[in-house]
C-alpha cells in the first residue's frame, strides 16, 4: 500500500462537504467553536507494540476528550502521521480500520492532514474541531467556591493500565482502558458545571490546573475518590494520567450526572500562595500524592 493508497483508504472517513475528497492540499473550514491538537510520540505516550487500530483510536480519543471538556461535540479531525518504514501495508490497513471505528464511535469525519515518512519514532497527531451547538463553553477558570468537585469515572485506570501493559498483561480491563480510552460524550450540556478539564496528567495535577485558573482551592476527601483498585498504589492512581475522563465542578443545587462521583468541594483560596488542592486523608498518602507534580512533557 503506497502513501496515496493509504490516503485513498482514509477517504471513506472524510467529510463530503469540506474535505474535497482529499484531492487538494487543503480543506474548506466547517463551522466550529472549539479546536485542539495533541501529539502521541512512540516511547513517550505509547509503548510501541500497540496495534495500529488501538493507536488510531487513542490518537483520536485524547483529542476528543479535550473538546468534550469544553462542552463541545467533536465533529472533524485532521491527521498528521510520521510513519517509520515498519508501518507497512498491513499496519496501515489496521490503522484505517481503527480510525474508521473511532470516527464512528465519536461522530467525527476527517478533513485531511499530512503523511510523511520518519527516520525516528512513530509520531501521530490529530487536530479535532468541536461544536457548542448552543451550549455554554466550559473552561478551567470558571470554578466557584461552594461548588462540588466531581469525577466522571473511576480514577487510576490509566496508570494501572500502563503498568499492566508494560508487564505484558494486555488482557486486563485497565490495559484495555489505557489502549482505548472512552471519553464520555453523554455529559455534554449538563447543567451547573463550573470549571472543567479532562484527566490526562493525573487527577491532582488537572484539578490543580482548574483551581489555579479559577483562583480558588479544591478540598478533596481521599476516601470519596472512586479508585480503580483500592488495594493498589493510591499515589500512582491519584497522580497518574491517561484517564481521559472529566473532572469538573458542579453547582450545589445542580443534579449529579449519572455515574459521576463527588470527591470534594471548592473553597475560597485562603491566601494567594496557598496550595491549589488540599487533600483530606491518611498523612502518608497525602504527602506522597502532593509531592508528585503529575505528568509533564519536559
Amino acid at each position: 500500500m503506497s502513501e496515496f493508497g493509504f490516503i485513498h483508504d482514509l477517504r471513506a472517513l472524510a467529510d463530503p462537504d469540506h474535505a474535497l475528497d482529499f484531492t487538494d492540499d487543503a480543506a474548506t473550514l466547517p463551522a466550529a467553536d472549539v479546536i485542539c491538537t495533541d501529539t502521541l510520540v512512540e516511547g513517550l505516550h505509547f509503548i510501541g507494540r500497540e496495534s495500529p487500530a488501538d493507536l488510531a483510536h487513542k490518537m483520536l480519543a485524547v483529542n476528543v476528550s479535550d473538546v468534550l471538556a469544553m462542552n463541545a461535540r467533536p465533529s472533524h479531525a485532521l491527521l498528521n502521521l510520521c510513519l517509520p518504514e515498519r508501518c507497512d501495508a498491513p499496519w496501515r490497513a489496521g490503522f484505517v480500520a481503527g480510525m474508521r471505528e473511532a470516527c464512528a464511535h465519536f461522530g467525527v469525519t476527517l478533513l485531511g492532514g499530512d503523511t510523511t515518512g520518519s527516520t525516528g519514532p512513530l509520531v501521530l497527531t490529530a487536530t479535532v474541531l468541536g461544536q457548542l451547538e448552543g451550549r455554554s463553553l466550559w473552561t478551567r477558570s470558571a470554578a466557584q467556591p461552594g461548588e462540588r468537585i466531581c469525577v466522571a469515572a473511576p480514577v487510576g485506570q490509566g496508570a494501572l493500565g500502563l503498568a499492566d501493559a508494560l508487564a505484558g498483561r494486555d488482557d486486563t480491563t485497565n490495559a484495555h482502558h489505557y489502549r482505548r480510552p472512552m471519553p464520555r460524550t453523554d455529559l455534554l450540556g449538563r447543567p451547573g458545571v463550573g470549571g472543567c478539564a479532562d484527566i490526562s496528567d493525573g487527577l491532582i495535577a488537572d484539578l490543580s490546573h482548574i483551581c489555579r485558573s479559577s483562583e480558588v482551592q479544591g478540598v478533596v476527601d481521599l476516601a470519596s475518590i472512586p479508585l480503580a483498585n483500592t488495594a493498589g498504589d493510591w499515589t500512582e492512581q491519584l497522580c497518574g494520567g491517561d484517564e481521559y475522563q472529566l473532572i469538573f465542578t458542579l453547582a450545589p443545587n445542580a443534579p449529579l450526572p449519572p455515574a459521576c462521583t463527588v470527591i470534594g468541594e471548592i473553597v475560597a483560596r485562603p491566601e494567594p500562595k496557598a496550595a491549589p488542592v488540599r487533600l483530606l486523608g491518611p498523612e502518608a498518602i497525602v504527602t506522597a500524592a502532593l509531592s508528585r507534580s503529575g505528568y509533564q512533557h519536559f
